[in-house]
């Protein structure tokens, strides 16, 4: 363990001088002001359109929820799929009249790499707003596996979104609809490599997959009032999700925020009502194959006090989850923040109690992890507390930071691992066959995580933005958390020359996981009728990713870019089995209009 923490700090102060004079462009519409601000107190919101902005933001929370979504696998460090390239404008969010309303942008790169992307924002009157987002990227060739074998691993991704807002004389409506396919291969698997003439029984169920979701929206905003008015945020949203190999997913929410004060207390109600329903999957309560529905009914009441220098906010966070196959089941747990602020924008205090309900739904597992078994059904999970503290401020105009510590307890946590099975051919042989998607195991863990960020910005030209967590986990039942890892850092600097040529880079370290194979010797039962397994257990090495962009501005609309990633060549994986395809190069240009 101090291995690896010694091998952390060496990498983060290493990264920050080699990084010092090079990073990442974007227009003048986007330069930093001199004195960065403190992230105040939360206010829910939803996303505003379609931006365009490359600039890090501290984005901390007063109680820490603990990190077990497997978030840092959506970083585009991981595969050329992922790839972000160099962006180079703000489409909407910019009070200059004279910003160009769209920008299209398109490029190419190794491993058949291809890529475009347009995004539209017009205000056709004072009373509405329009904007559009369309993206492809896509990418073919073969990955070579940690075993050294060569395997193809085609993937593409085709999306679409659009937004209507309509200003009203106290609110907004905001309109949104998607659309997004993903398609790719199961191309993966662990241990020694196999022969050709065997790799048809890898997965014998097929080996090619894609998820098609769409999704419609509605939300009421009223503007920030104040007095004895009400403030309110109000949504009804509906999600279609389809798998290849047949899983139909079904999920609409109402979400409700209210606000209203009292002389010096703030009321606040946070409410939703979810309808959820998915067929074709392997139903974790009958152990059949068929359908779940659910009903989650969420009630988050709760009182807040404010002012120059604390918050103060008590209240309950309770769900109940109506289940067609099981009985219902309440879930309650209490809030409380707390923030204090001793020296007003240079320094505050905050400490909670937090905890809430995971709903795992189908479309949330595949996001999550799109090798995970296409019939899964994964538990919810369960966190009834979440204890945090830190603090948070400027260390200098220029300099924000954020540091904190917290304690969760988590119930039915899932934990990826593959599973491989002894089945029979024909009737007089049997042949091995591998598995190469995830099941899960469920614990009940105890995770304590250290987390720490600073930004700071050393002029209007030159930014830089460290963020780093350390993990430690206490499991009930399971050997390790299996794919989870010690620590993740991500360093990011940014530089903008006053000529055309502007600069990014990034480093993106995940510490070392373990991961599980499980074997299931169908030829030997235990004396209880069950089958027997073997277990195989494998170390992820750690990651080191860095990338590296530039973009020249050749003319006010016309923009040429580039960008490395994983420059250093490294090998590694980000599931077990799942090996990266390396060095990816991606060109293009950018046009605004």
């Amino acid at each position: 363990m101090k291995r690896y923490n010694n091998k952390l700090i060496f990498i983060l102060s290493g990264a920050i001088i080699l990084f010092s004079g090079t990073a990442k462009a974007q227009k003048d519409t986007t330069r930093l002001r001199k004195e960065v601000e403190v992230v105040k107190a939360y206010q829910p919101s939803i996303s505003d359109a379609f931006k365009i902005n490359d600039i890090p933001q501290i984005k901390d929370e007063p109680s820490e929820k603990p990190t077990f979504n497997y978030s840092i696998y959506s970083k585009p460090v991981f595969s050329s799929f992922d790839l972000t390239p160099v962006q180079a404008a703000r489409i909407v969010g910019d009070t200059n009249s004279q910003l160009e309303r769209g920008l299209l942008k398109g490029g190419f790169g190794n491993h058949q790499t291809a890529y475009g992307e347009l995004f539209f924002n017009a205000q056709p009157d004072t009373k509405s707003n329009f904007g559009l987002h369309l993206k492809h990227l896509s990418s073919g060739g073969s990955v070579k596996l940690i075993n050294d074998d060569k395997v193809d691993a085609p993937e593409s991704l085709n999306a679409g979104d659009l937004f209507l807002k309509n200003f009203f004389r106290s609110s907004t409506l905001t309109t949104t609809i998607g659309f997004r396919r993903n398609a790719f291969r199961y191309y993966g698997y662990a241990g020694n490599a196999i022969p050709d003439s065997l790799k048809d029984h890898i997965l014998y169920q097929g080996e090619k997959q894609s998820f098609l979701q769409g999704n419609f929206g509605l939300n009421l905003k009223n503007d920030r009032t104040s007095g004895d008015l009400m403030n309110y945020n109000l949504g009804l949203n509906y999600q279609y999700f389809g798998a290849r190999t047949g899983q139909k997913e079904h999920l609409a929410k109402f979400q409700a925020w209210l606000d209203k004060k009292y002389n010096q207390t703030n009321g606040i109600l946070e409410a939703g009502l979810t309808y959820y329903k998915v067929d074709s999957i392997l139903n974790g309560v009958t152990g059949f194959f068929g359908s779940r529905q659910q009903i989650v009914l969420k009630a988050n009441p709760s009182l807040m006090w404010k002012d120059k220098n604390y918050l103060l906010q008590i209240g309950l966070n309770s769900d109940i989850v109506f289940d067609d196959d099981d009985k219902a089941k309440l879930y309650a747990s209490p809030k409380l923040q707390a923030e204090w602020s001793p020296v007003v924008g240079v320094l505050t205090l905050y400490a909670g109690v937090d905890g809430y309900m995971q709903h795992n739904t189908y479309s949330a597992i595949a996001r999550e992890n799109q090798f995970a078994n296409w019939f899964h059904d994964v538990k919810n999970s369960e966190v009834p507390y979440v204890l945090s503290g830190g603090f948070k401020g400027k260390f200098s105009p220029k300099t924000n930071y954020v540091a904190g510590v917290s304690y969760a307890a988590i119930k039915n946590q899932h934990f990826y691992y593959l599973n491989s099975t002894n089945r029979f051919i024909e009737p007089a042989t049997s042949d091995f066959s591998l598995n190469n998607t995830f099941d899960c195991l469920y614990d009940d863990v105890k995770q304590l995580t250290l987390s720490g960020e600073i930004y700071h910005a050393a002029s209007s030209n030159l930014t830089f933005h460290l963020k780093g967590n350390y993990y430690s986990y206490e499991m009930k039942t399971l050997e390790q958390p299996w794919q989870m890892p010690e620590f993740d850092a991500t360093i990011s600097t940014i530089f903008n020359t006053d000529g055309p040529l502007q600069f990014t880079a990034d480093i993106f370290v995940v510490g070392e996981r373990k991961g599980l194979i499980r074997d299931q010797n169908t030829t030997i039962i235990t004396l209880t009728g069950e089958p027997s397994y073997s277990y195989n257990y494998f170390t992820l090495d750690p990651i080191i990713d860095m990338n590296v962009g530039a973009d020249y501005r050749f003319s006010k609309n016309l923009s040429f870019w580039g960008k490395l990633n994983n420059f250093a060549f490294q090998k590694y994986e980000q599931w077990l089995g799942y090996a990266n395809r390396g060095l990816n190069v991606l060109v293009g240009a950018s046009y605004s209009f």
